[in-house]
């Protein structure tokens, strides 16, 4: 047998060849031509697969959608397969399907649910191949002969399956990605915060299927009763949940920790619930002076997070810190008019402000509290203006809690007088109920301004000739948020009567309009009627004075 080959050289002294020394084969002309087609057909597939990634490079350089993108990939793979026409059945980036079609190409319902593989048509025959990324399907691409082609077009359909369906999987996936970011967005700004996080939670567990999550975020800088917030989820489940307290025990152990859970101790309340491994997000509002408003702790199933999946928990805490913040300005703006009882409940229901805040008429208890001897106090016994704005402050926090703890409404301070209203928001008072609480109230800020010389900060001697004058009126007004800066007032005559009225009064009287002696019936309490005339108005005001 004649070949070619190598064998080592003979050793000196004549040594033999070794015999491990074999000739190679001479390959036959097929083989080489097949080799050759087969190197011819790489190269091409090759050349198809860098046009294509040079086409999508640009692509994502000049951030341009798929439906610019599509048609000149779809050229670029007829030409290459020198085929009529080609097509893609795909999702596009607001994830509808679509069907993109170059050249002679007709797609009918009987080829988006083909298979791989070739489907005769009515001009020719169609390779389907389907585009998937690790198992998800994305569509179909299609190549259009007029005969049934070679496998050389089958490898170039392959090929440029390979090079797109990455580029549409990851269009469809930013997509996906951007739709659960929208939704937990959208779902937090219900206006009921606590429905919202709800449904946000609920959403981020379909998304990214944590273990266990706690999260706790308060309002402005109390830890104290409605203003803590805080949900704790088990094993997936959402198992307590501040406000609906079936565990005692355990909110009051959330609350004597959550000082420091907010700032970073976290031991205590990971222990309780046997978190070890732990994605935590903190919850920072504020530019000046950074202020955490709440911190959250989350397990994963698989033991750590996926990089898309802390994508979702970043965007989570800052989607709610931004709705935090949103949700205690509401708070503070109503906290300055009603009482802390009054602001849940608004901030509970459905377009609180269209329903219970913007201006309406109604019949309205009123009440109208001026400190008398205020004056004489302060030219002769405060004296330096600290002083007096002490006692000023001193005297308005508990006037307007005495207000607020009866369900009432701090309409304004004038001086040292001060506006309150019984019946709004919600006007579920009887008249008579809003007239007996008024007048409970009046009462009681006689009782405070009273016992004002027993407080020592205040430098009062126990002779100091302070009291209080108070008009009280129910009369139709129109309440609700009036003017540029949304101040809750009631306009009326009735309430510039009632104004009239308590400065009638002197130190100690409780001066009340005939209409609400009449609406709480209990004429027995009054003393006899008396009129007064007044500037600006027709008719005399016609009042009781309430017996001591």
């Amino acid at each position: 047998m004649q070949g070619t080959g190598t064998c080592p050289k003979d050793t000196p002294g004549g040594a033999a060849r070794s015999p491990r020394c074999y000739p190679r084969p001479r390959m036959s002309e097929a083989r080489i031509r097949e080799l050759e087609a087969e190197v011819a057909r790489w190269r091409r597939e090759h050349a198809l697969g860098e046009a294509i990634d040079e086409r999508l490079e640009l692509a994502l350089r000049e951030r341009q959608p798929i439906e610019r993108v599509m048609p000149s990939l779809l050229d670029l793979l007829i030409e290459h397969a020198g085929a009529t026409g080609a097509a893609v059945q795909t999702l596009d980036e607001s994830l509808s399907e679509r069907v993109f079609l170059q050249g002679e190409a007709t797609v009918d319902e009987a080829l988006l649910g083909a298979d791989d593989g070739v489907v005769e048509t009515a001009s020719g025959v169609a390779l389907v191949h389907c585009l998937d990324v690790a198992g998800e399907p994305f569509g179909r691409a299609f190549l259009f002969f007029p005969v049934q082609p070679g496998d050389e077009a089958r490898s170039l359909l392959t090929r440029f399956a390979e090079e797109v369906d990455n580029h549409l999987a990851a269009i469809a996936q930013a997509r996906r990605k951007y739709e659960v970011f929208r939704s937990v967005s959208d779902a937090l700004k219900d206006p009921v915060l606590g429905r919202g996080l709800t449904r946000a939670c609920e959403i981020l567990q379909r998304q990214i299927d944590f273990d266990d999550l706690v999260l706790v975020f308060r309002h402005e800088d109390s830890l104290e009763g409605g203003a803590l917030r805080y949900r704790i989820h088990l094993d997936g489940e959402l198992v307590h949940r501040g406000g609906d307290v079936r565990d005692p025990e355990l909110d009051h152990f959330v609350r004597q920790h959550a000082a420091a859970f907010l700032d970073g101790d976290d031991a205590p309340i990971r222990d309780r619930f046997g978190i070890r491994r732990y994605r935590e997000e903190v919850l920072i509002t504020g530019v000046r002076s950074a202020r955490v408003i709440g911190r959250m702790l989350a397990t994963s199933r698989q033991g750590e997070f996926h990089t898309y999946d802390r994508e979702l928990l970043d965007r989570f805490a800052d989607y709610l810190r931004q709705r935090i913040v949103d949700f205690n300005r509401e708070w503070k703006q109503l906290s300055v008019i009603f009482d802390g009882e009054t602001v849940a409940r608004l901030l509970r229901e459905e377009d609180y402000h269209e329903r219970w805040l913007t201006p309406r008429d109604r019949e309205v208890a009123i009440l109208y509290a001026d400190i008398t001897g205020f004056t004489r106090v302060s030219e002769q016994i405060l004296k330096t203006p600290e002083a007096i704005g002490h006692l000023v402050d001193t005297w308005s926090d508990r006037v307007v809690s005495a207000i607020w703890h009866h369900r009432g409404v701090f309409d304004k301070m004038v001086g040292d007088c001060v506006i309150g209203h019984f019946g709004p928001p919600f006007f579920d008072m009887s008249p008579q109920q809003a007239c007996r609480t008024a007048l409970d109230v009046a009462l009681e800020i006689r009782e405070i301004t009273r016992r004002l010389v027993d407080d020592a900060s205040l430098g009062l001697p126990v002779d100091a000739p302070l009291d209080v004058a108070v008009g009280l009126h129910f009369c139709p007004v129109s309440v609700g948020f009036f003017g540029p800066n949304d101040d809750y007032t009631a306009f009326s005559s009735g309430m510039n009567n009632t104004a009239r009225l308590q400065g009638i009064a002197e130190g100690g009287e409780i001066l009340c309009m005939q209409p609400f002696v009449d609406a709480l019936g209990e004429p027995e309490r009054f003393g006899e009627a008396s009129t007064a005339e007044v500037k600006n108005v027709a008719d005399p005001l016609v009042f009781r004075p309430l017996l001591e």
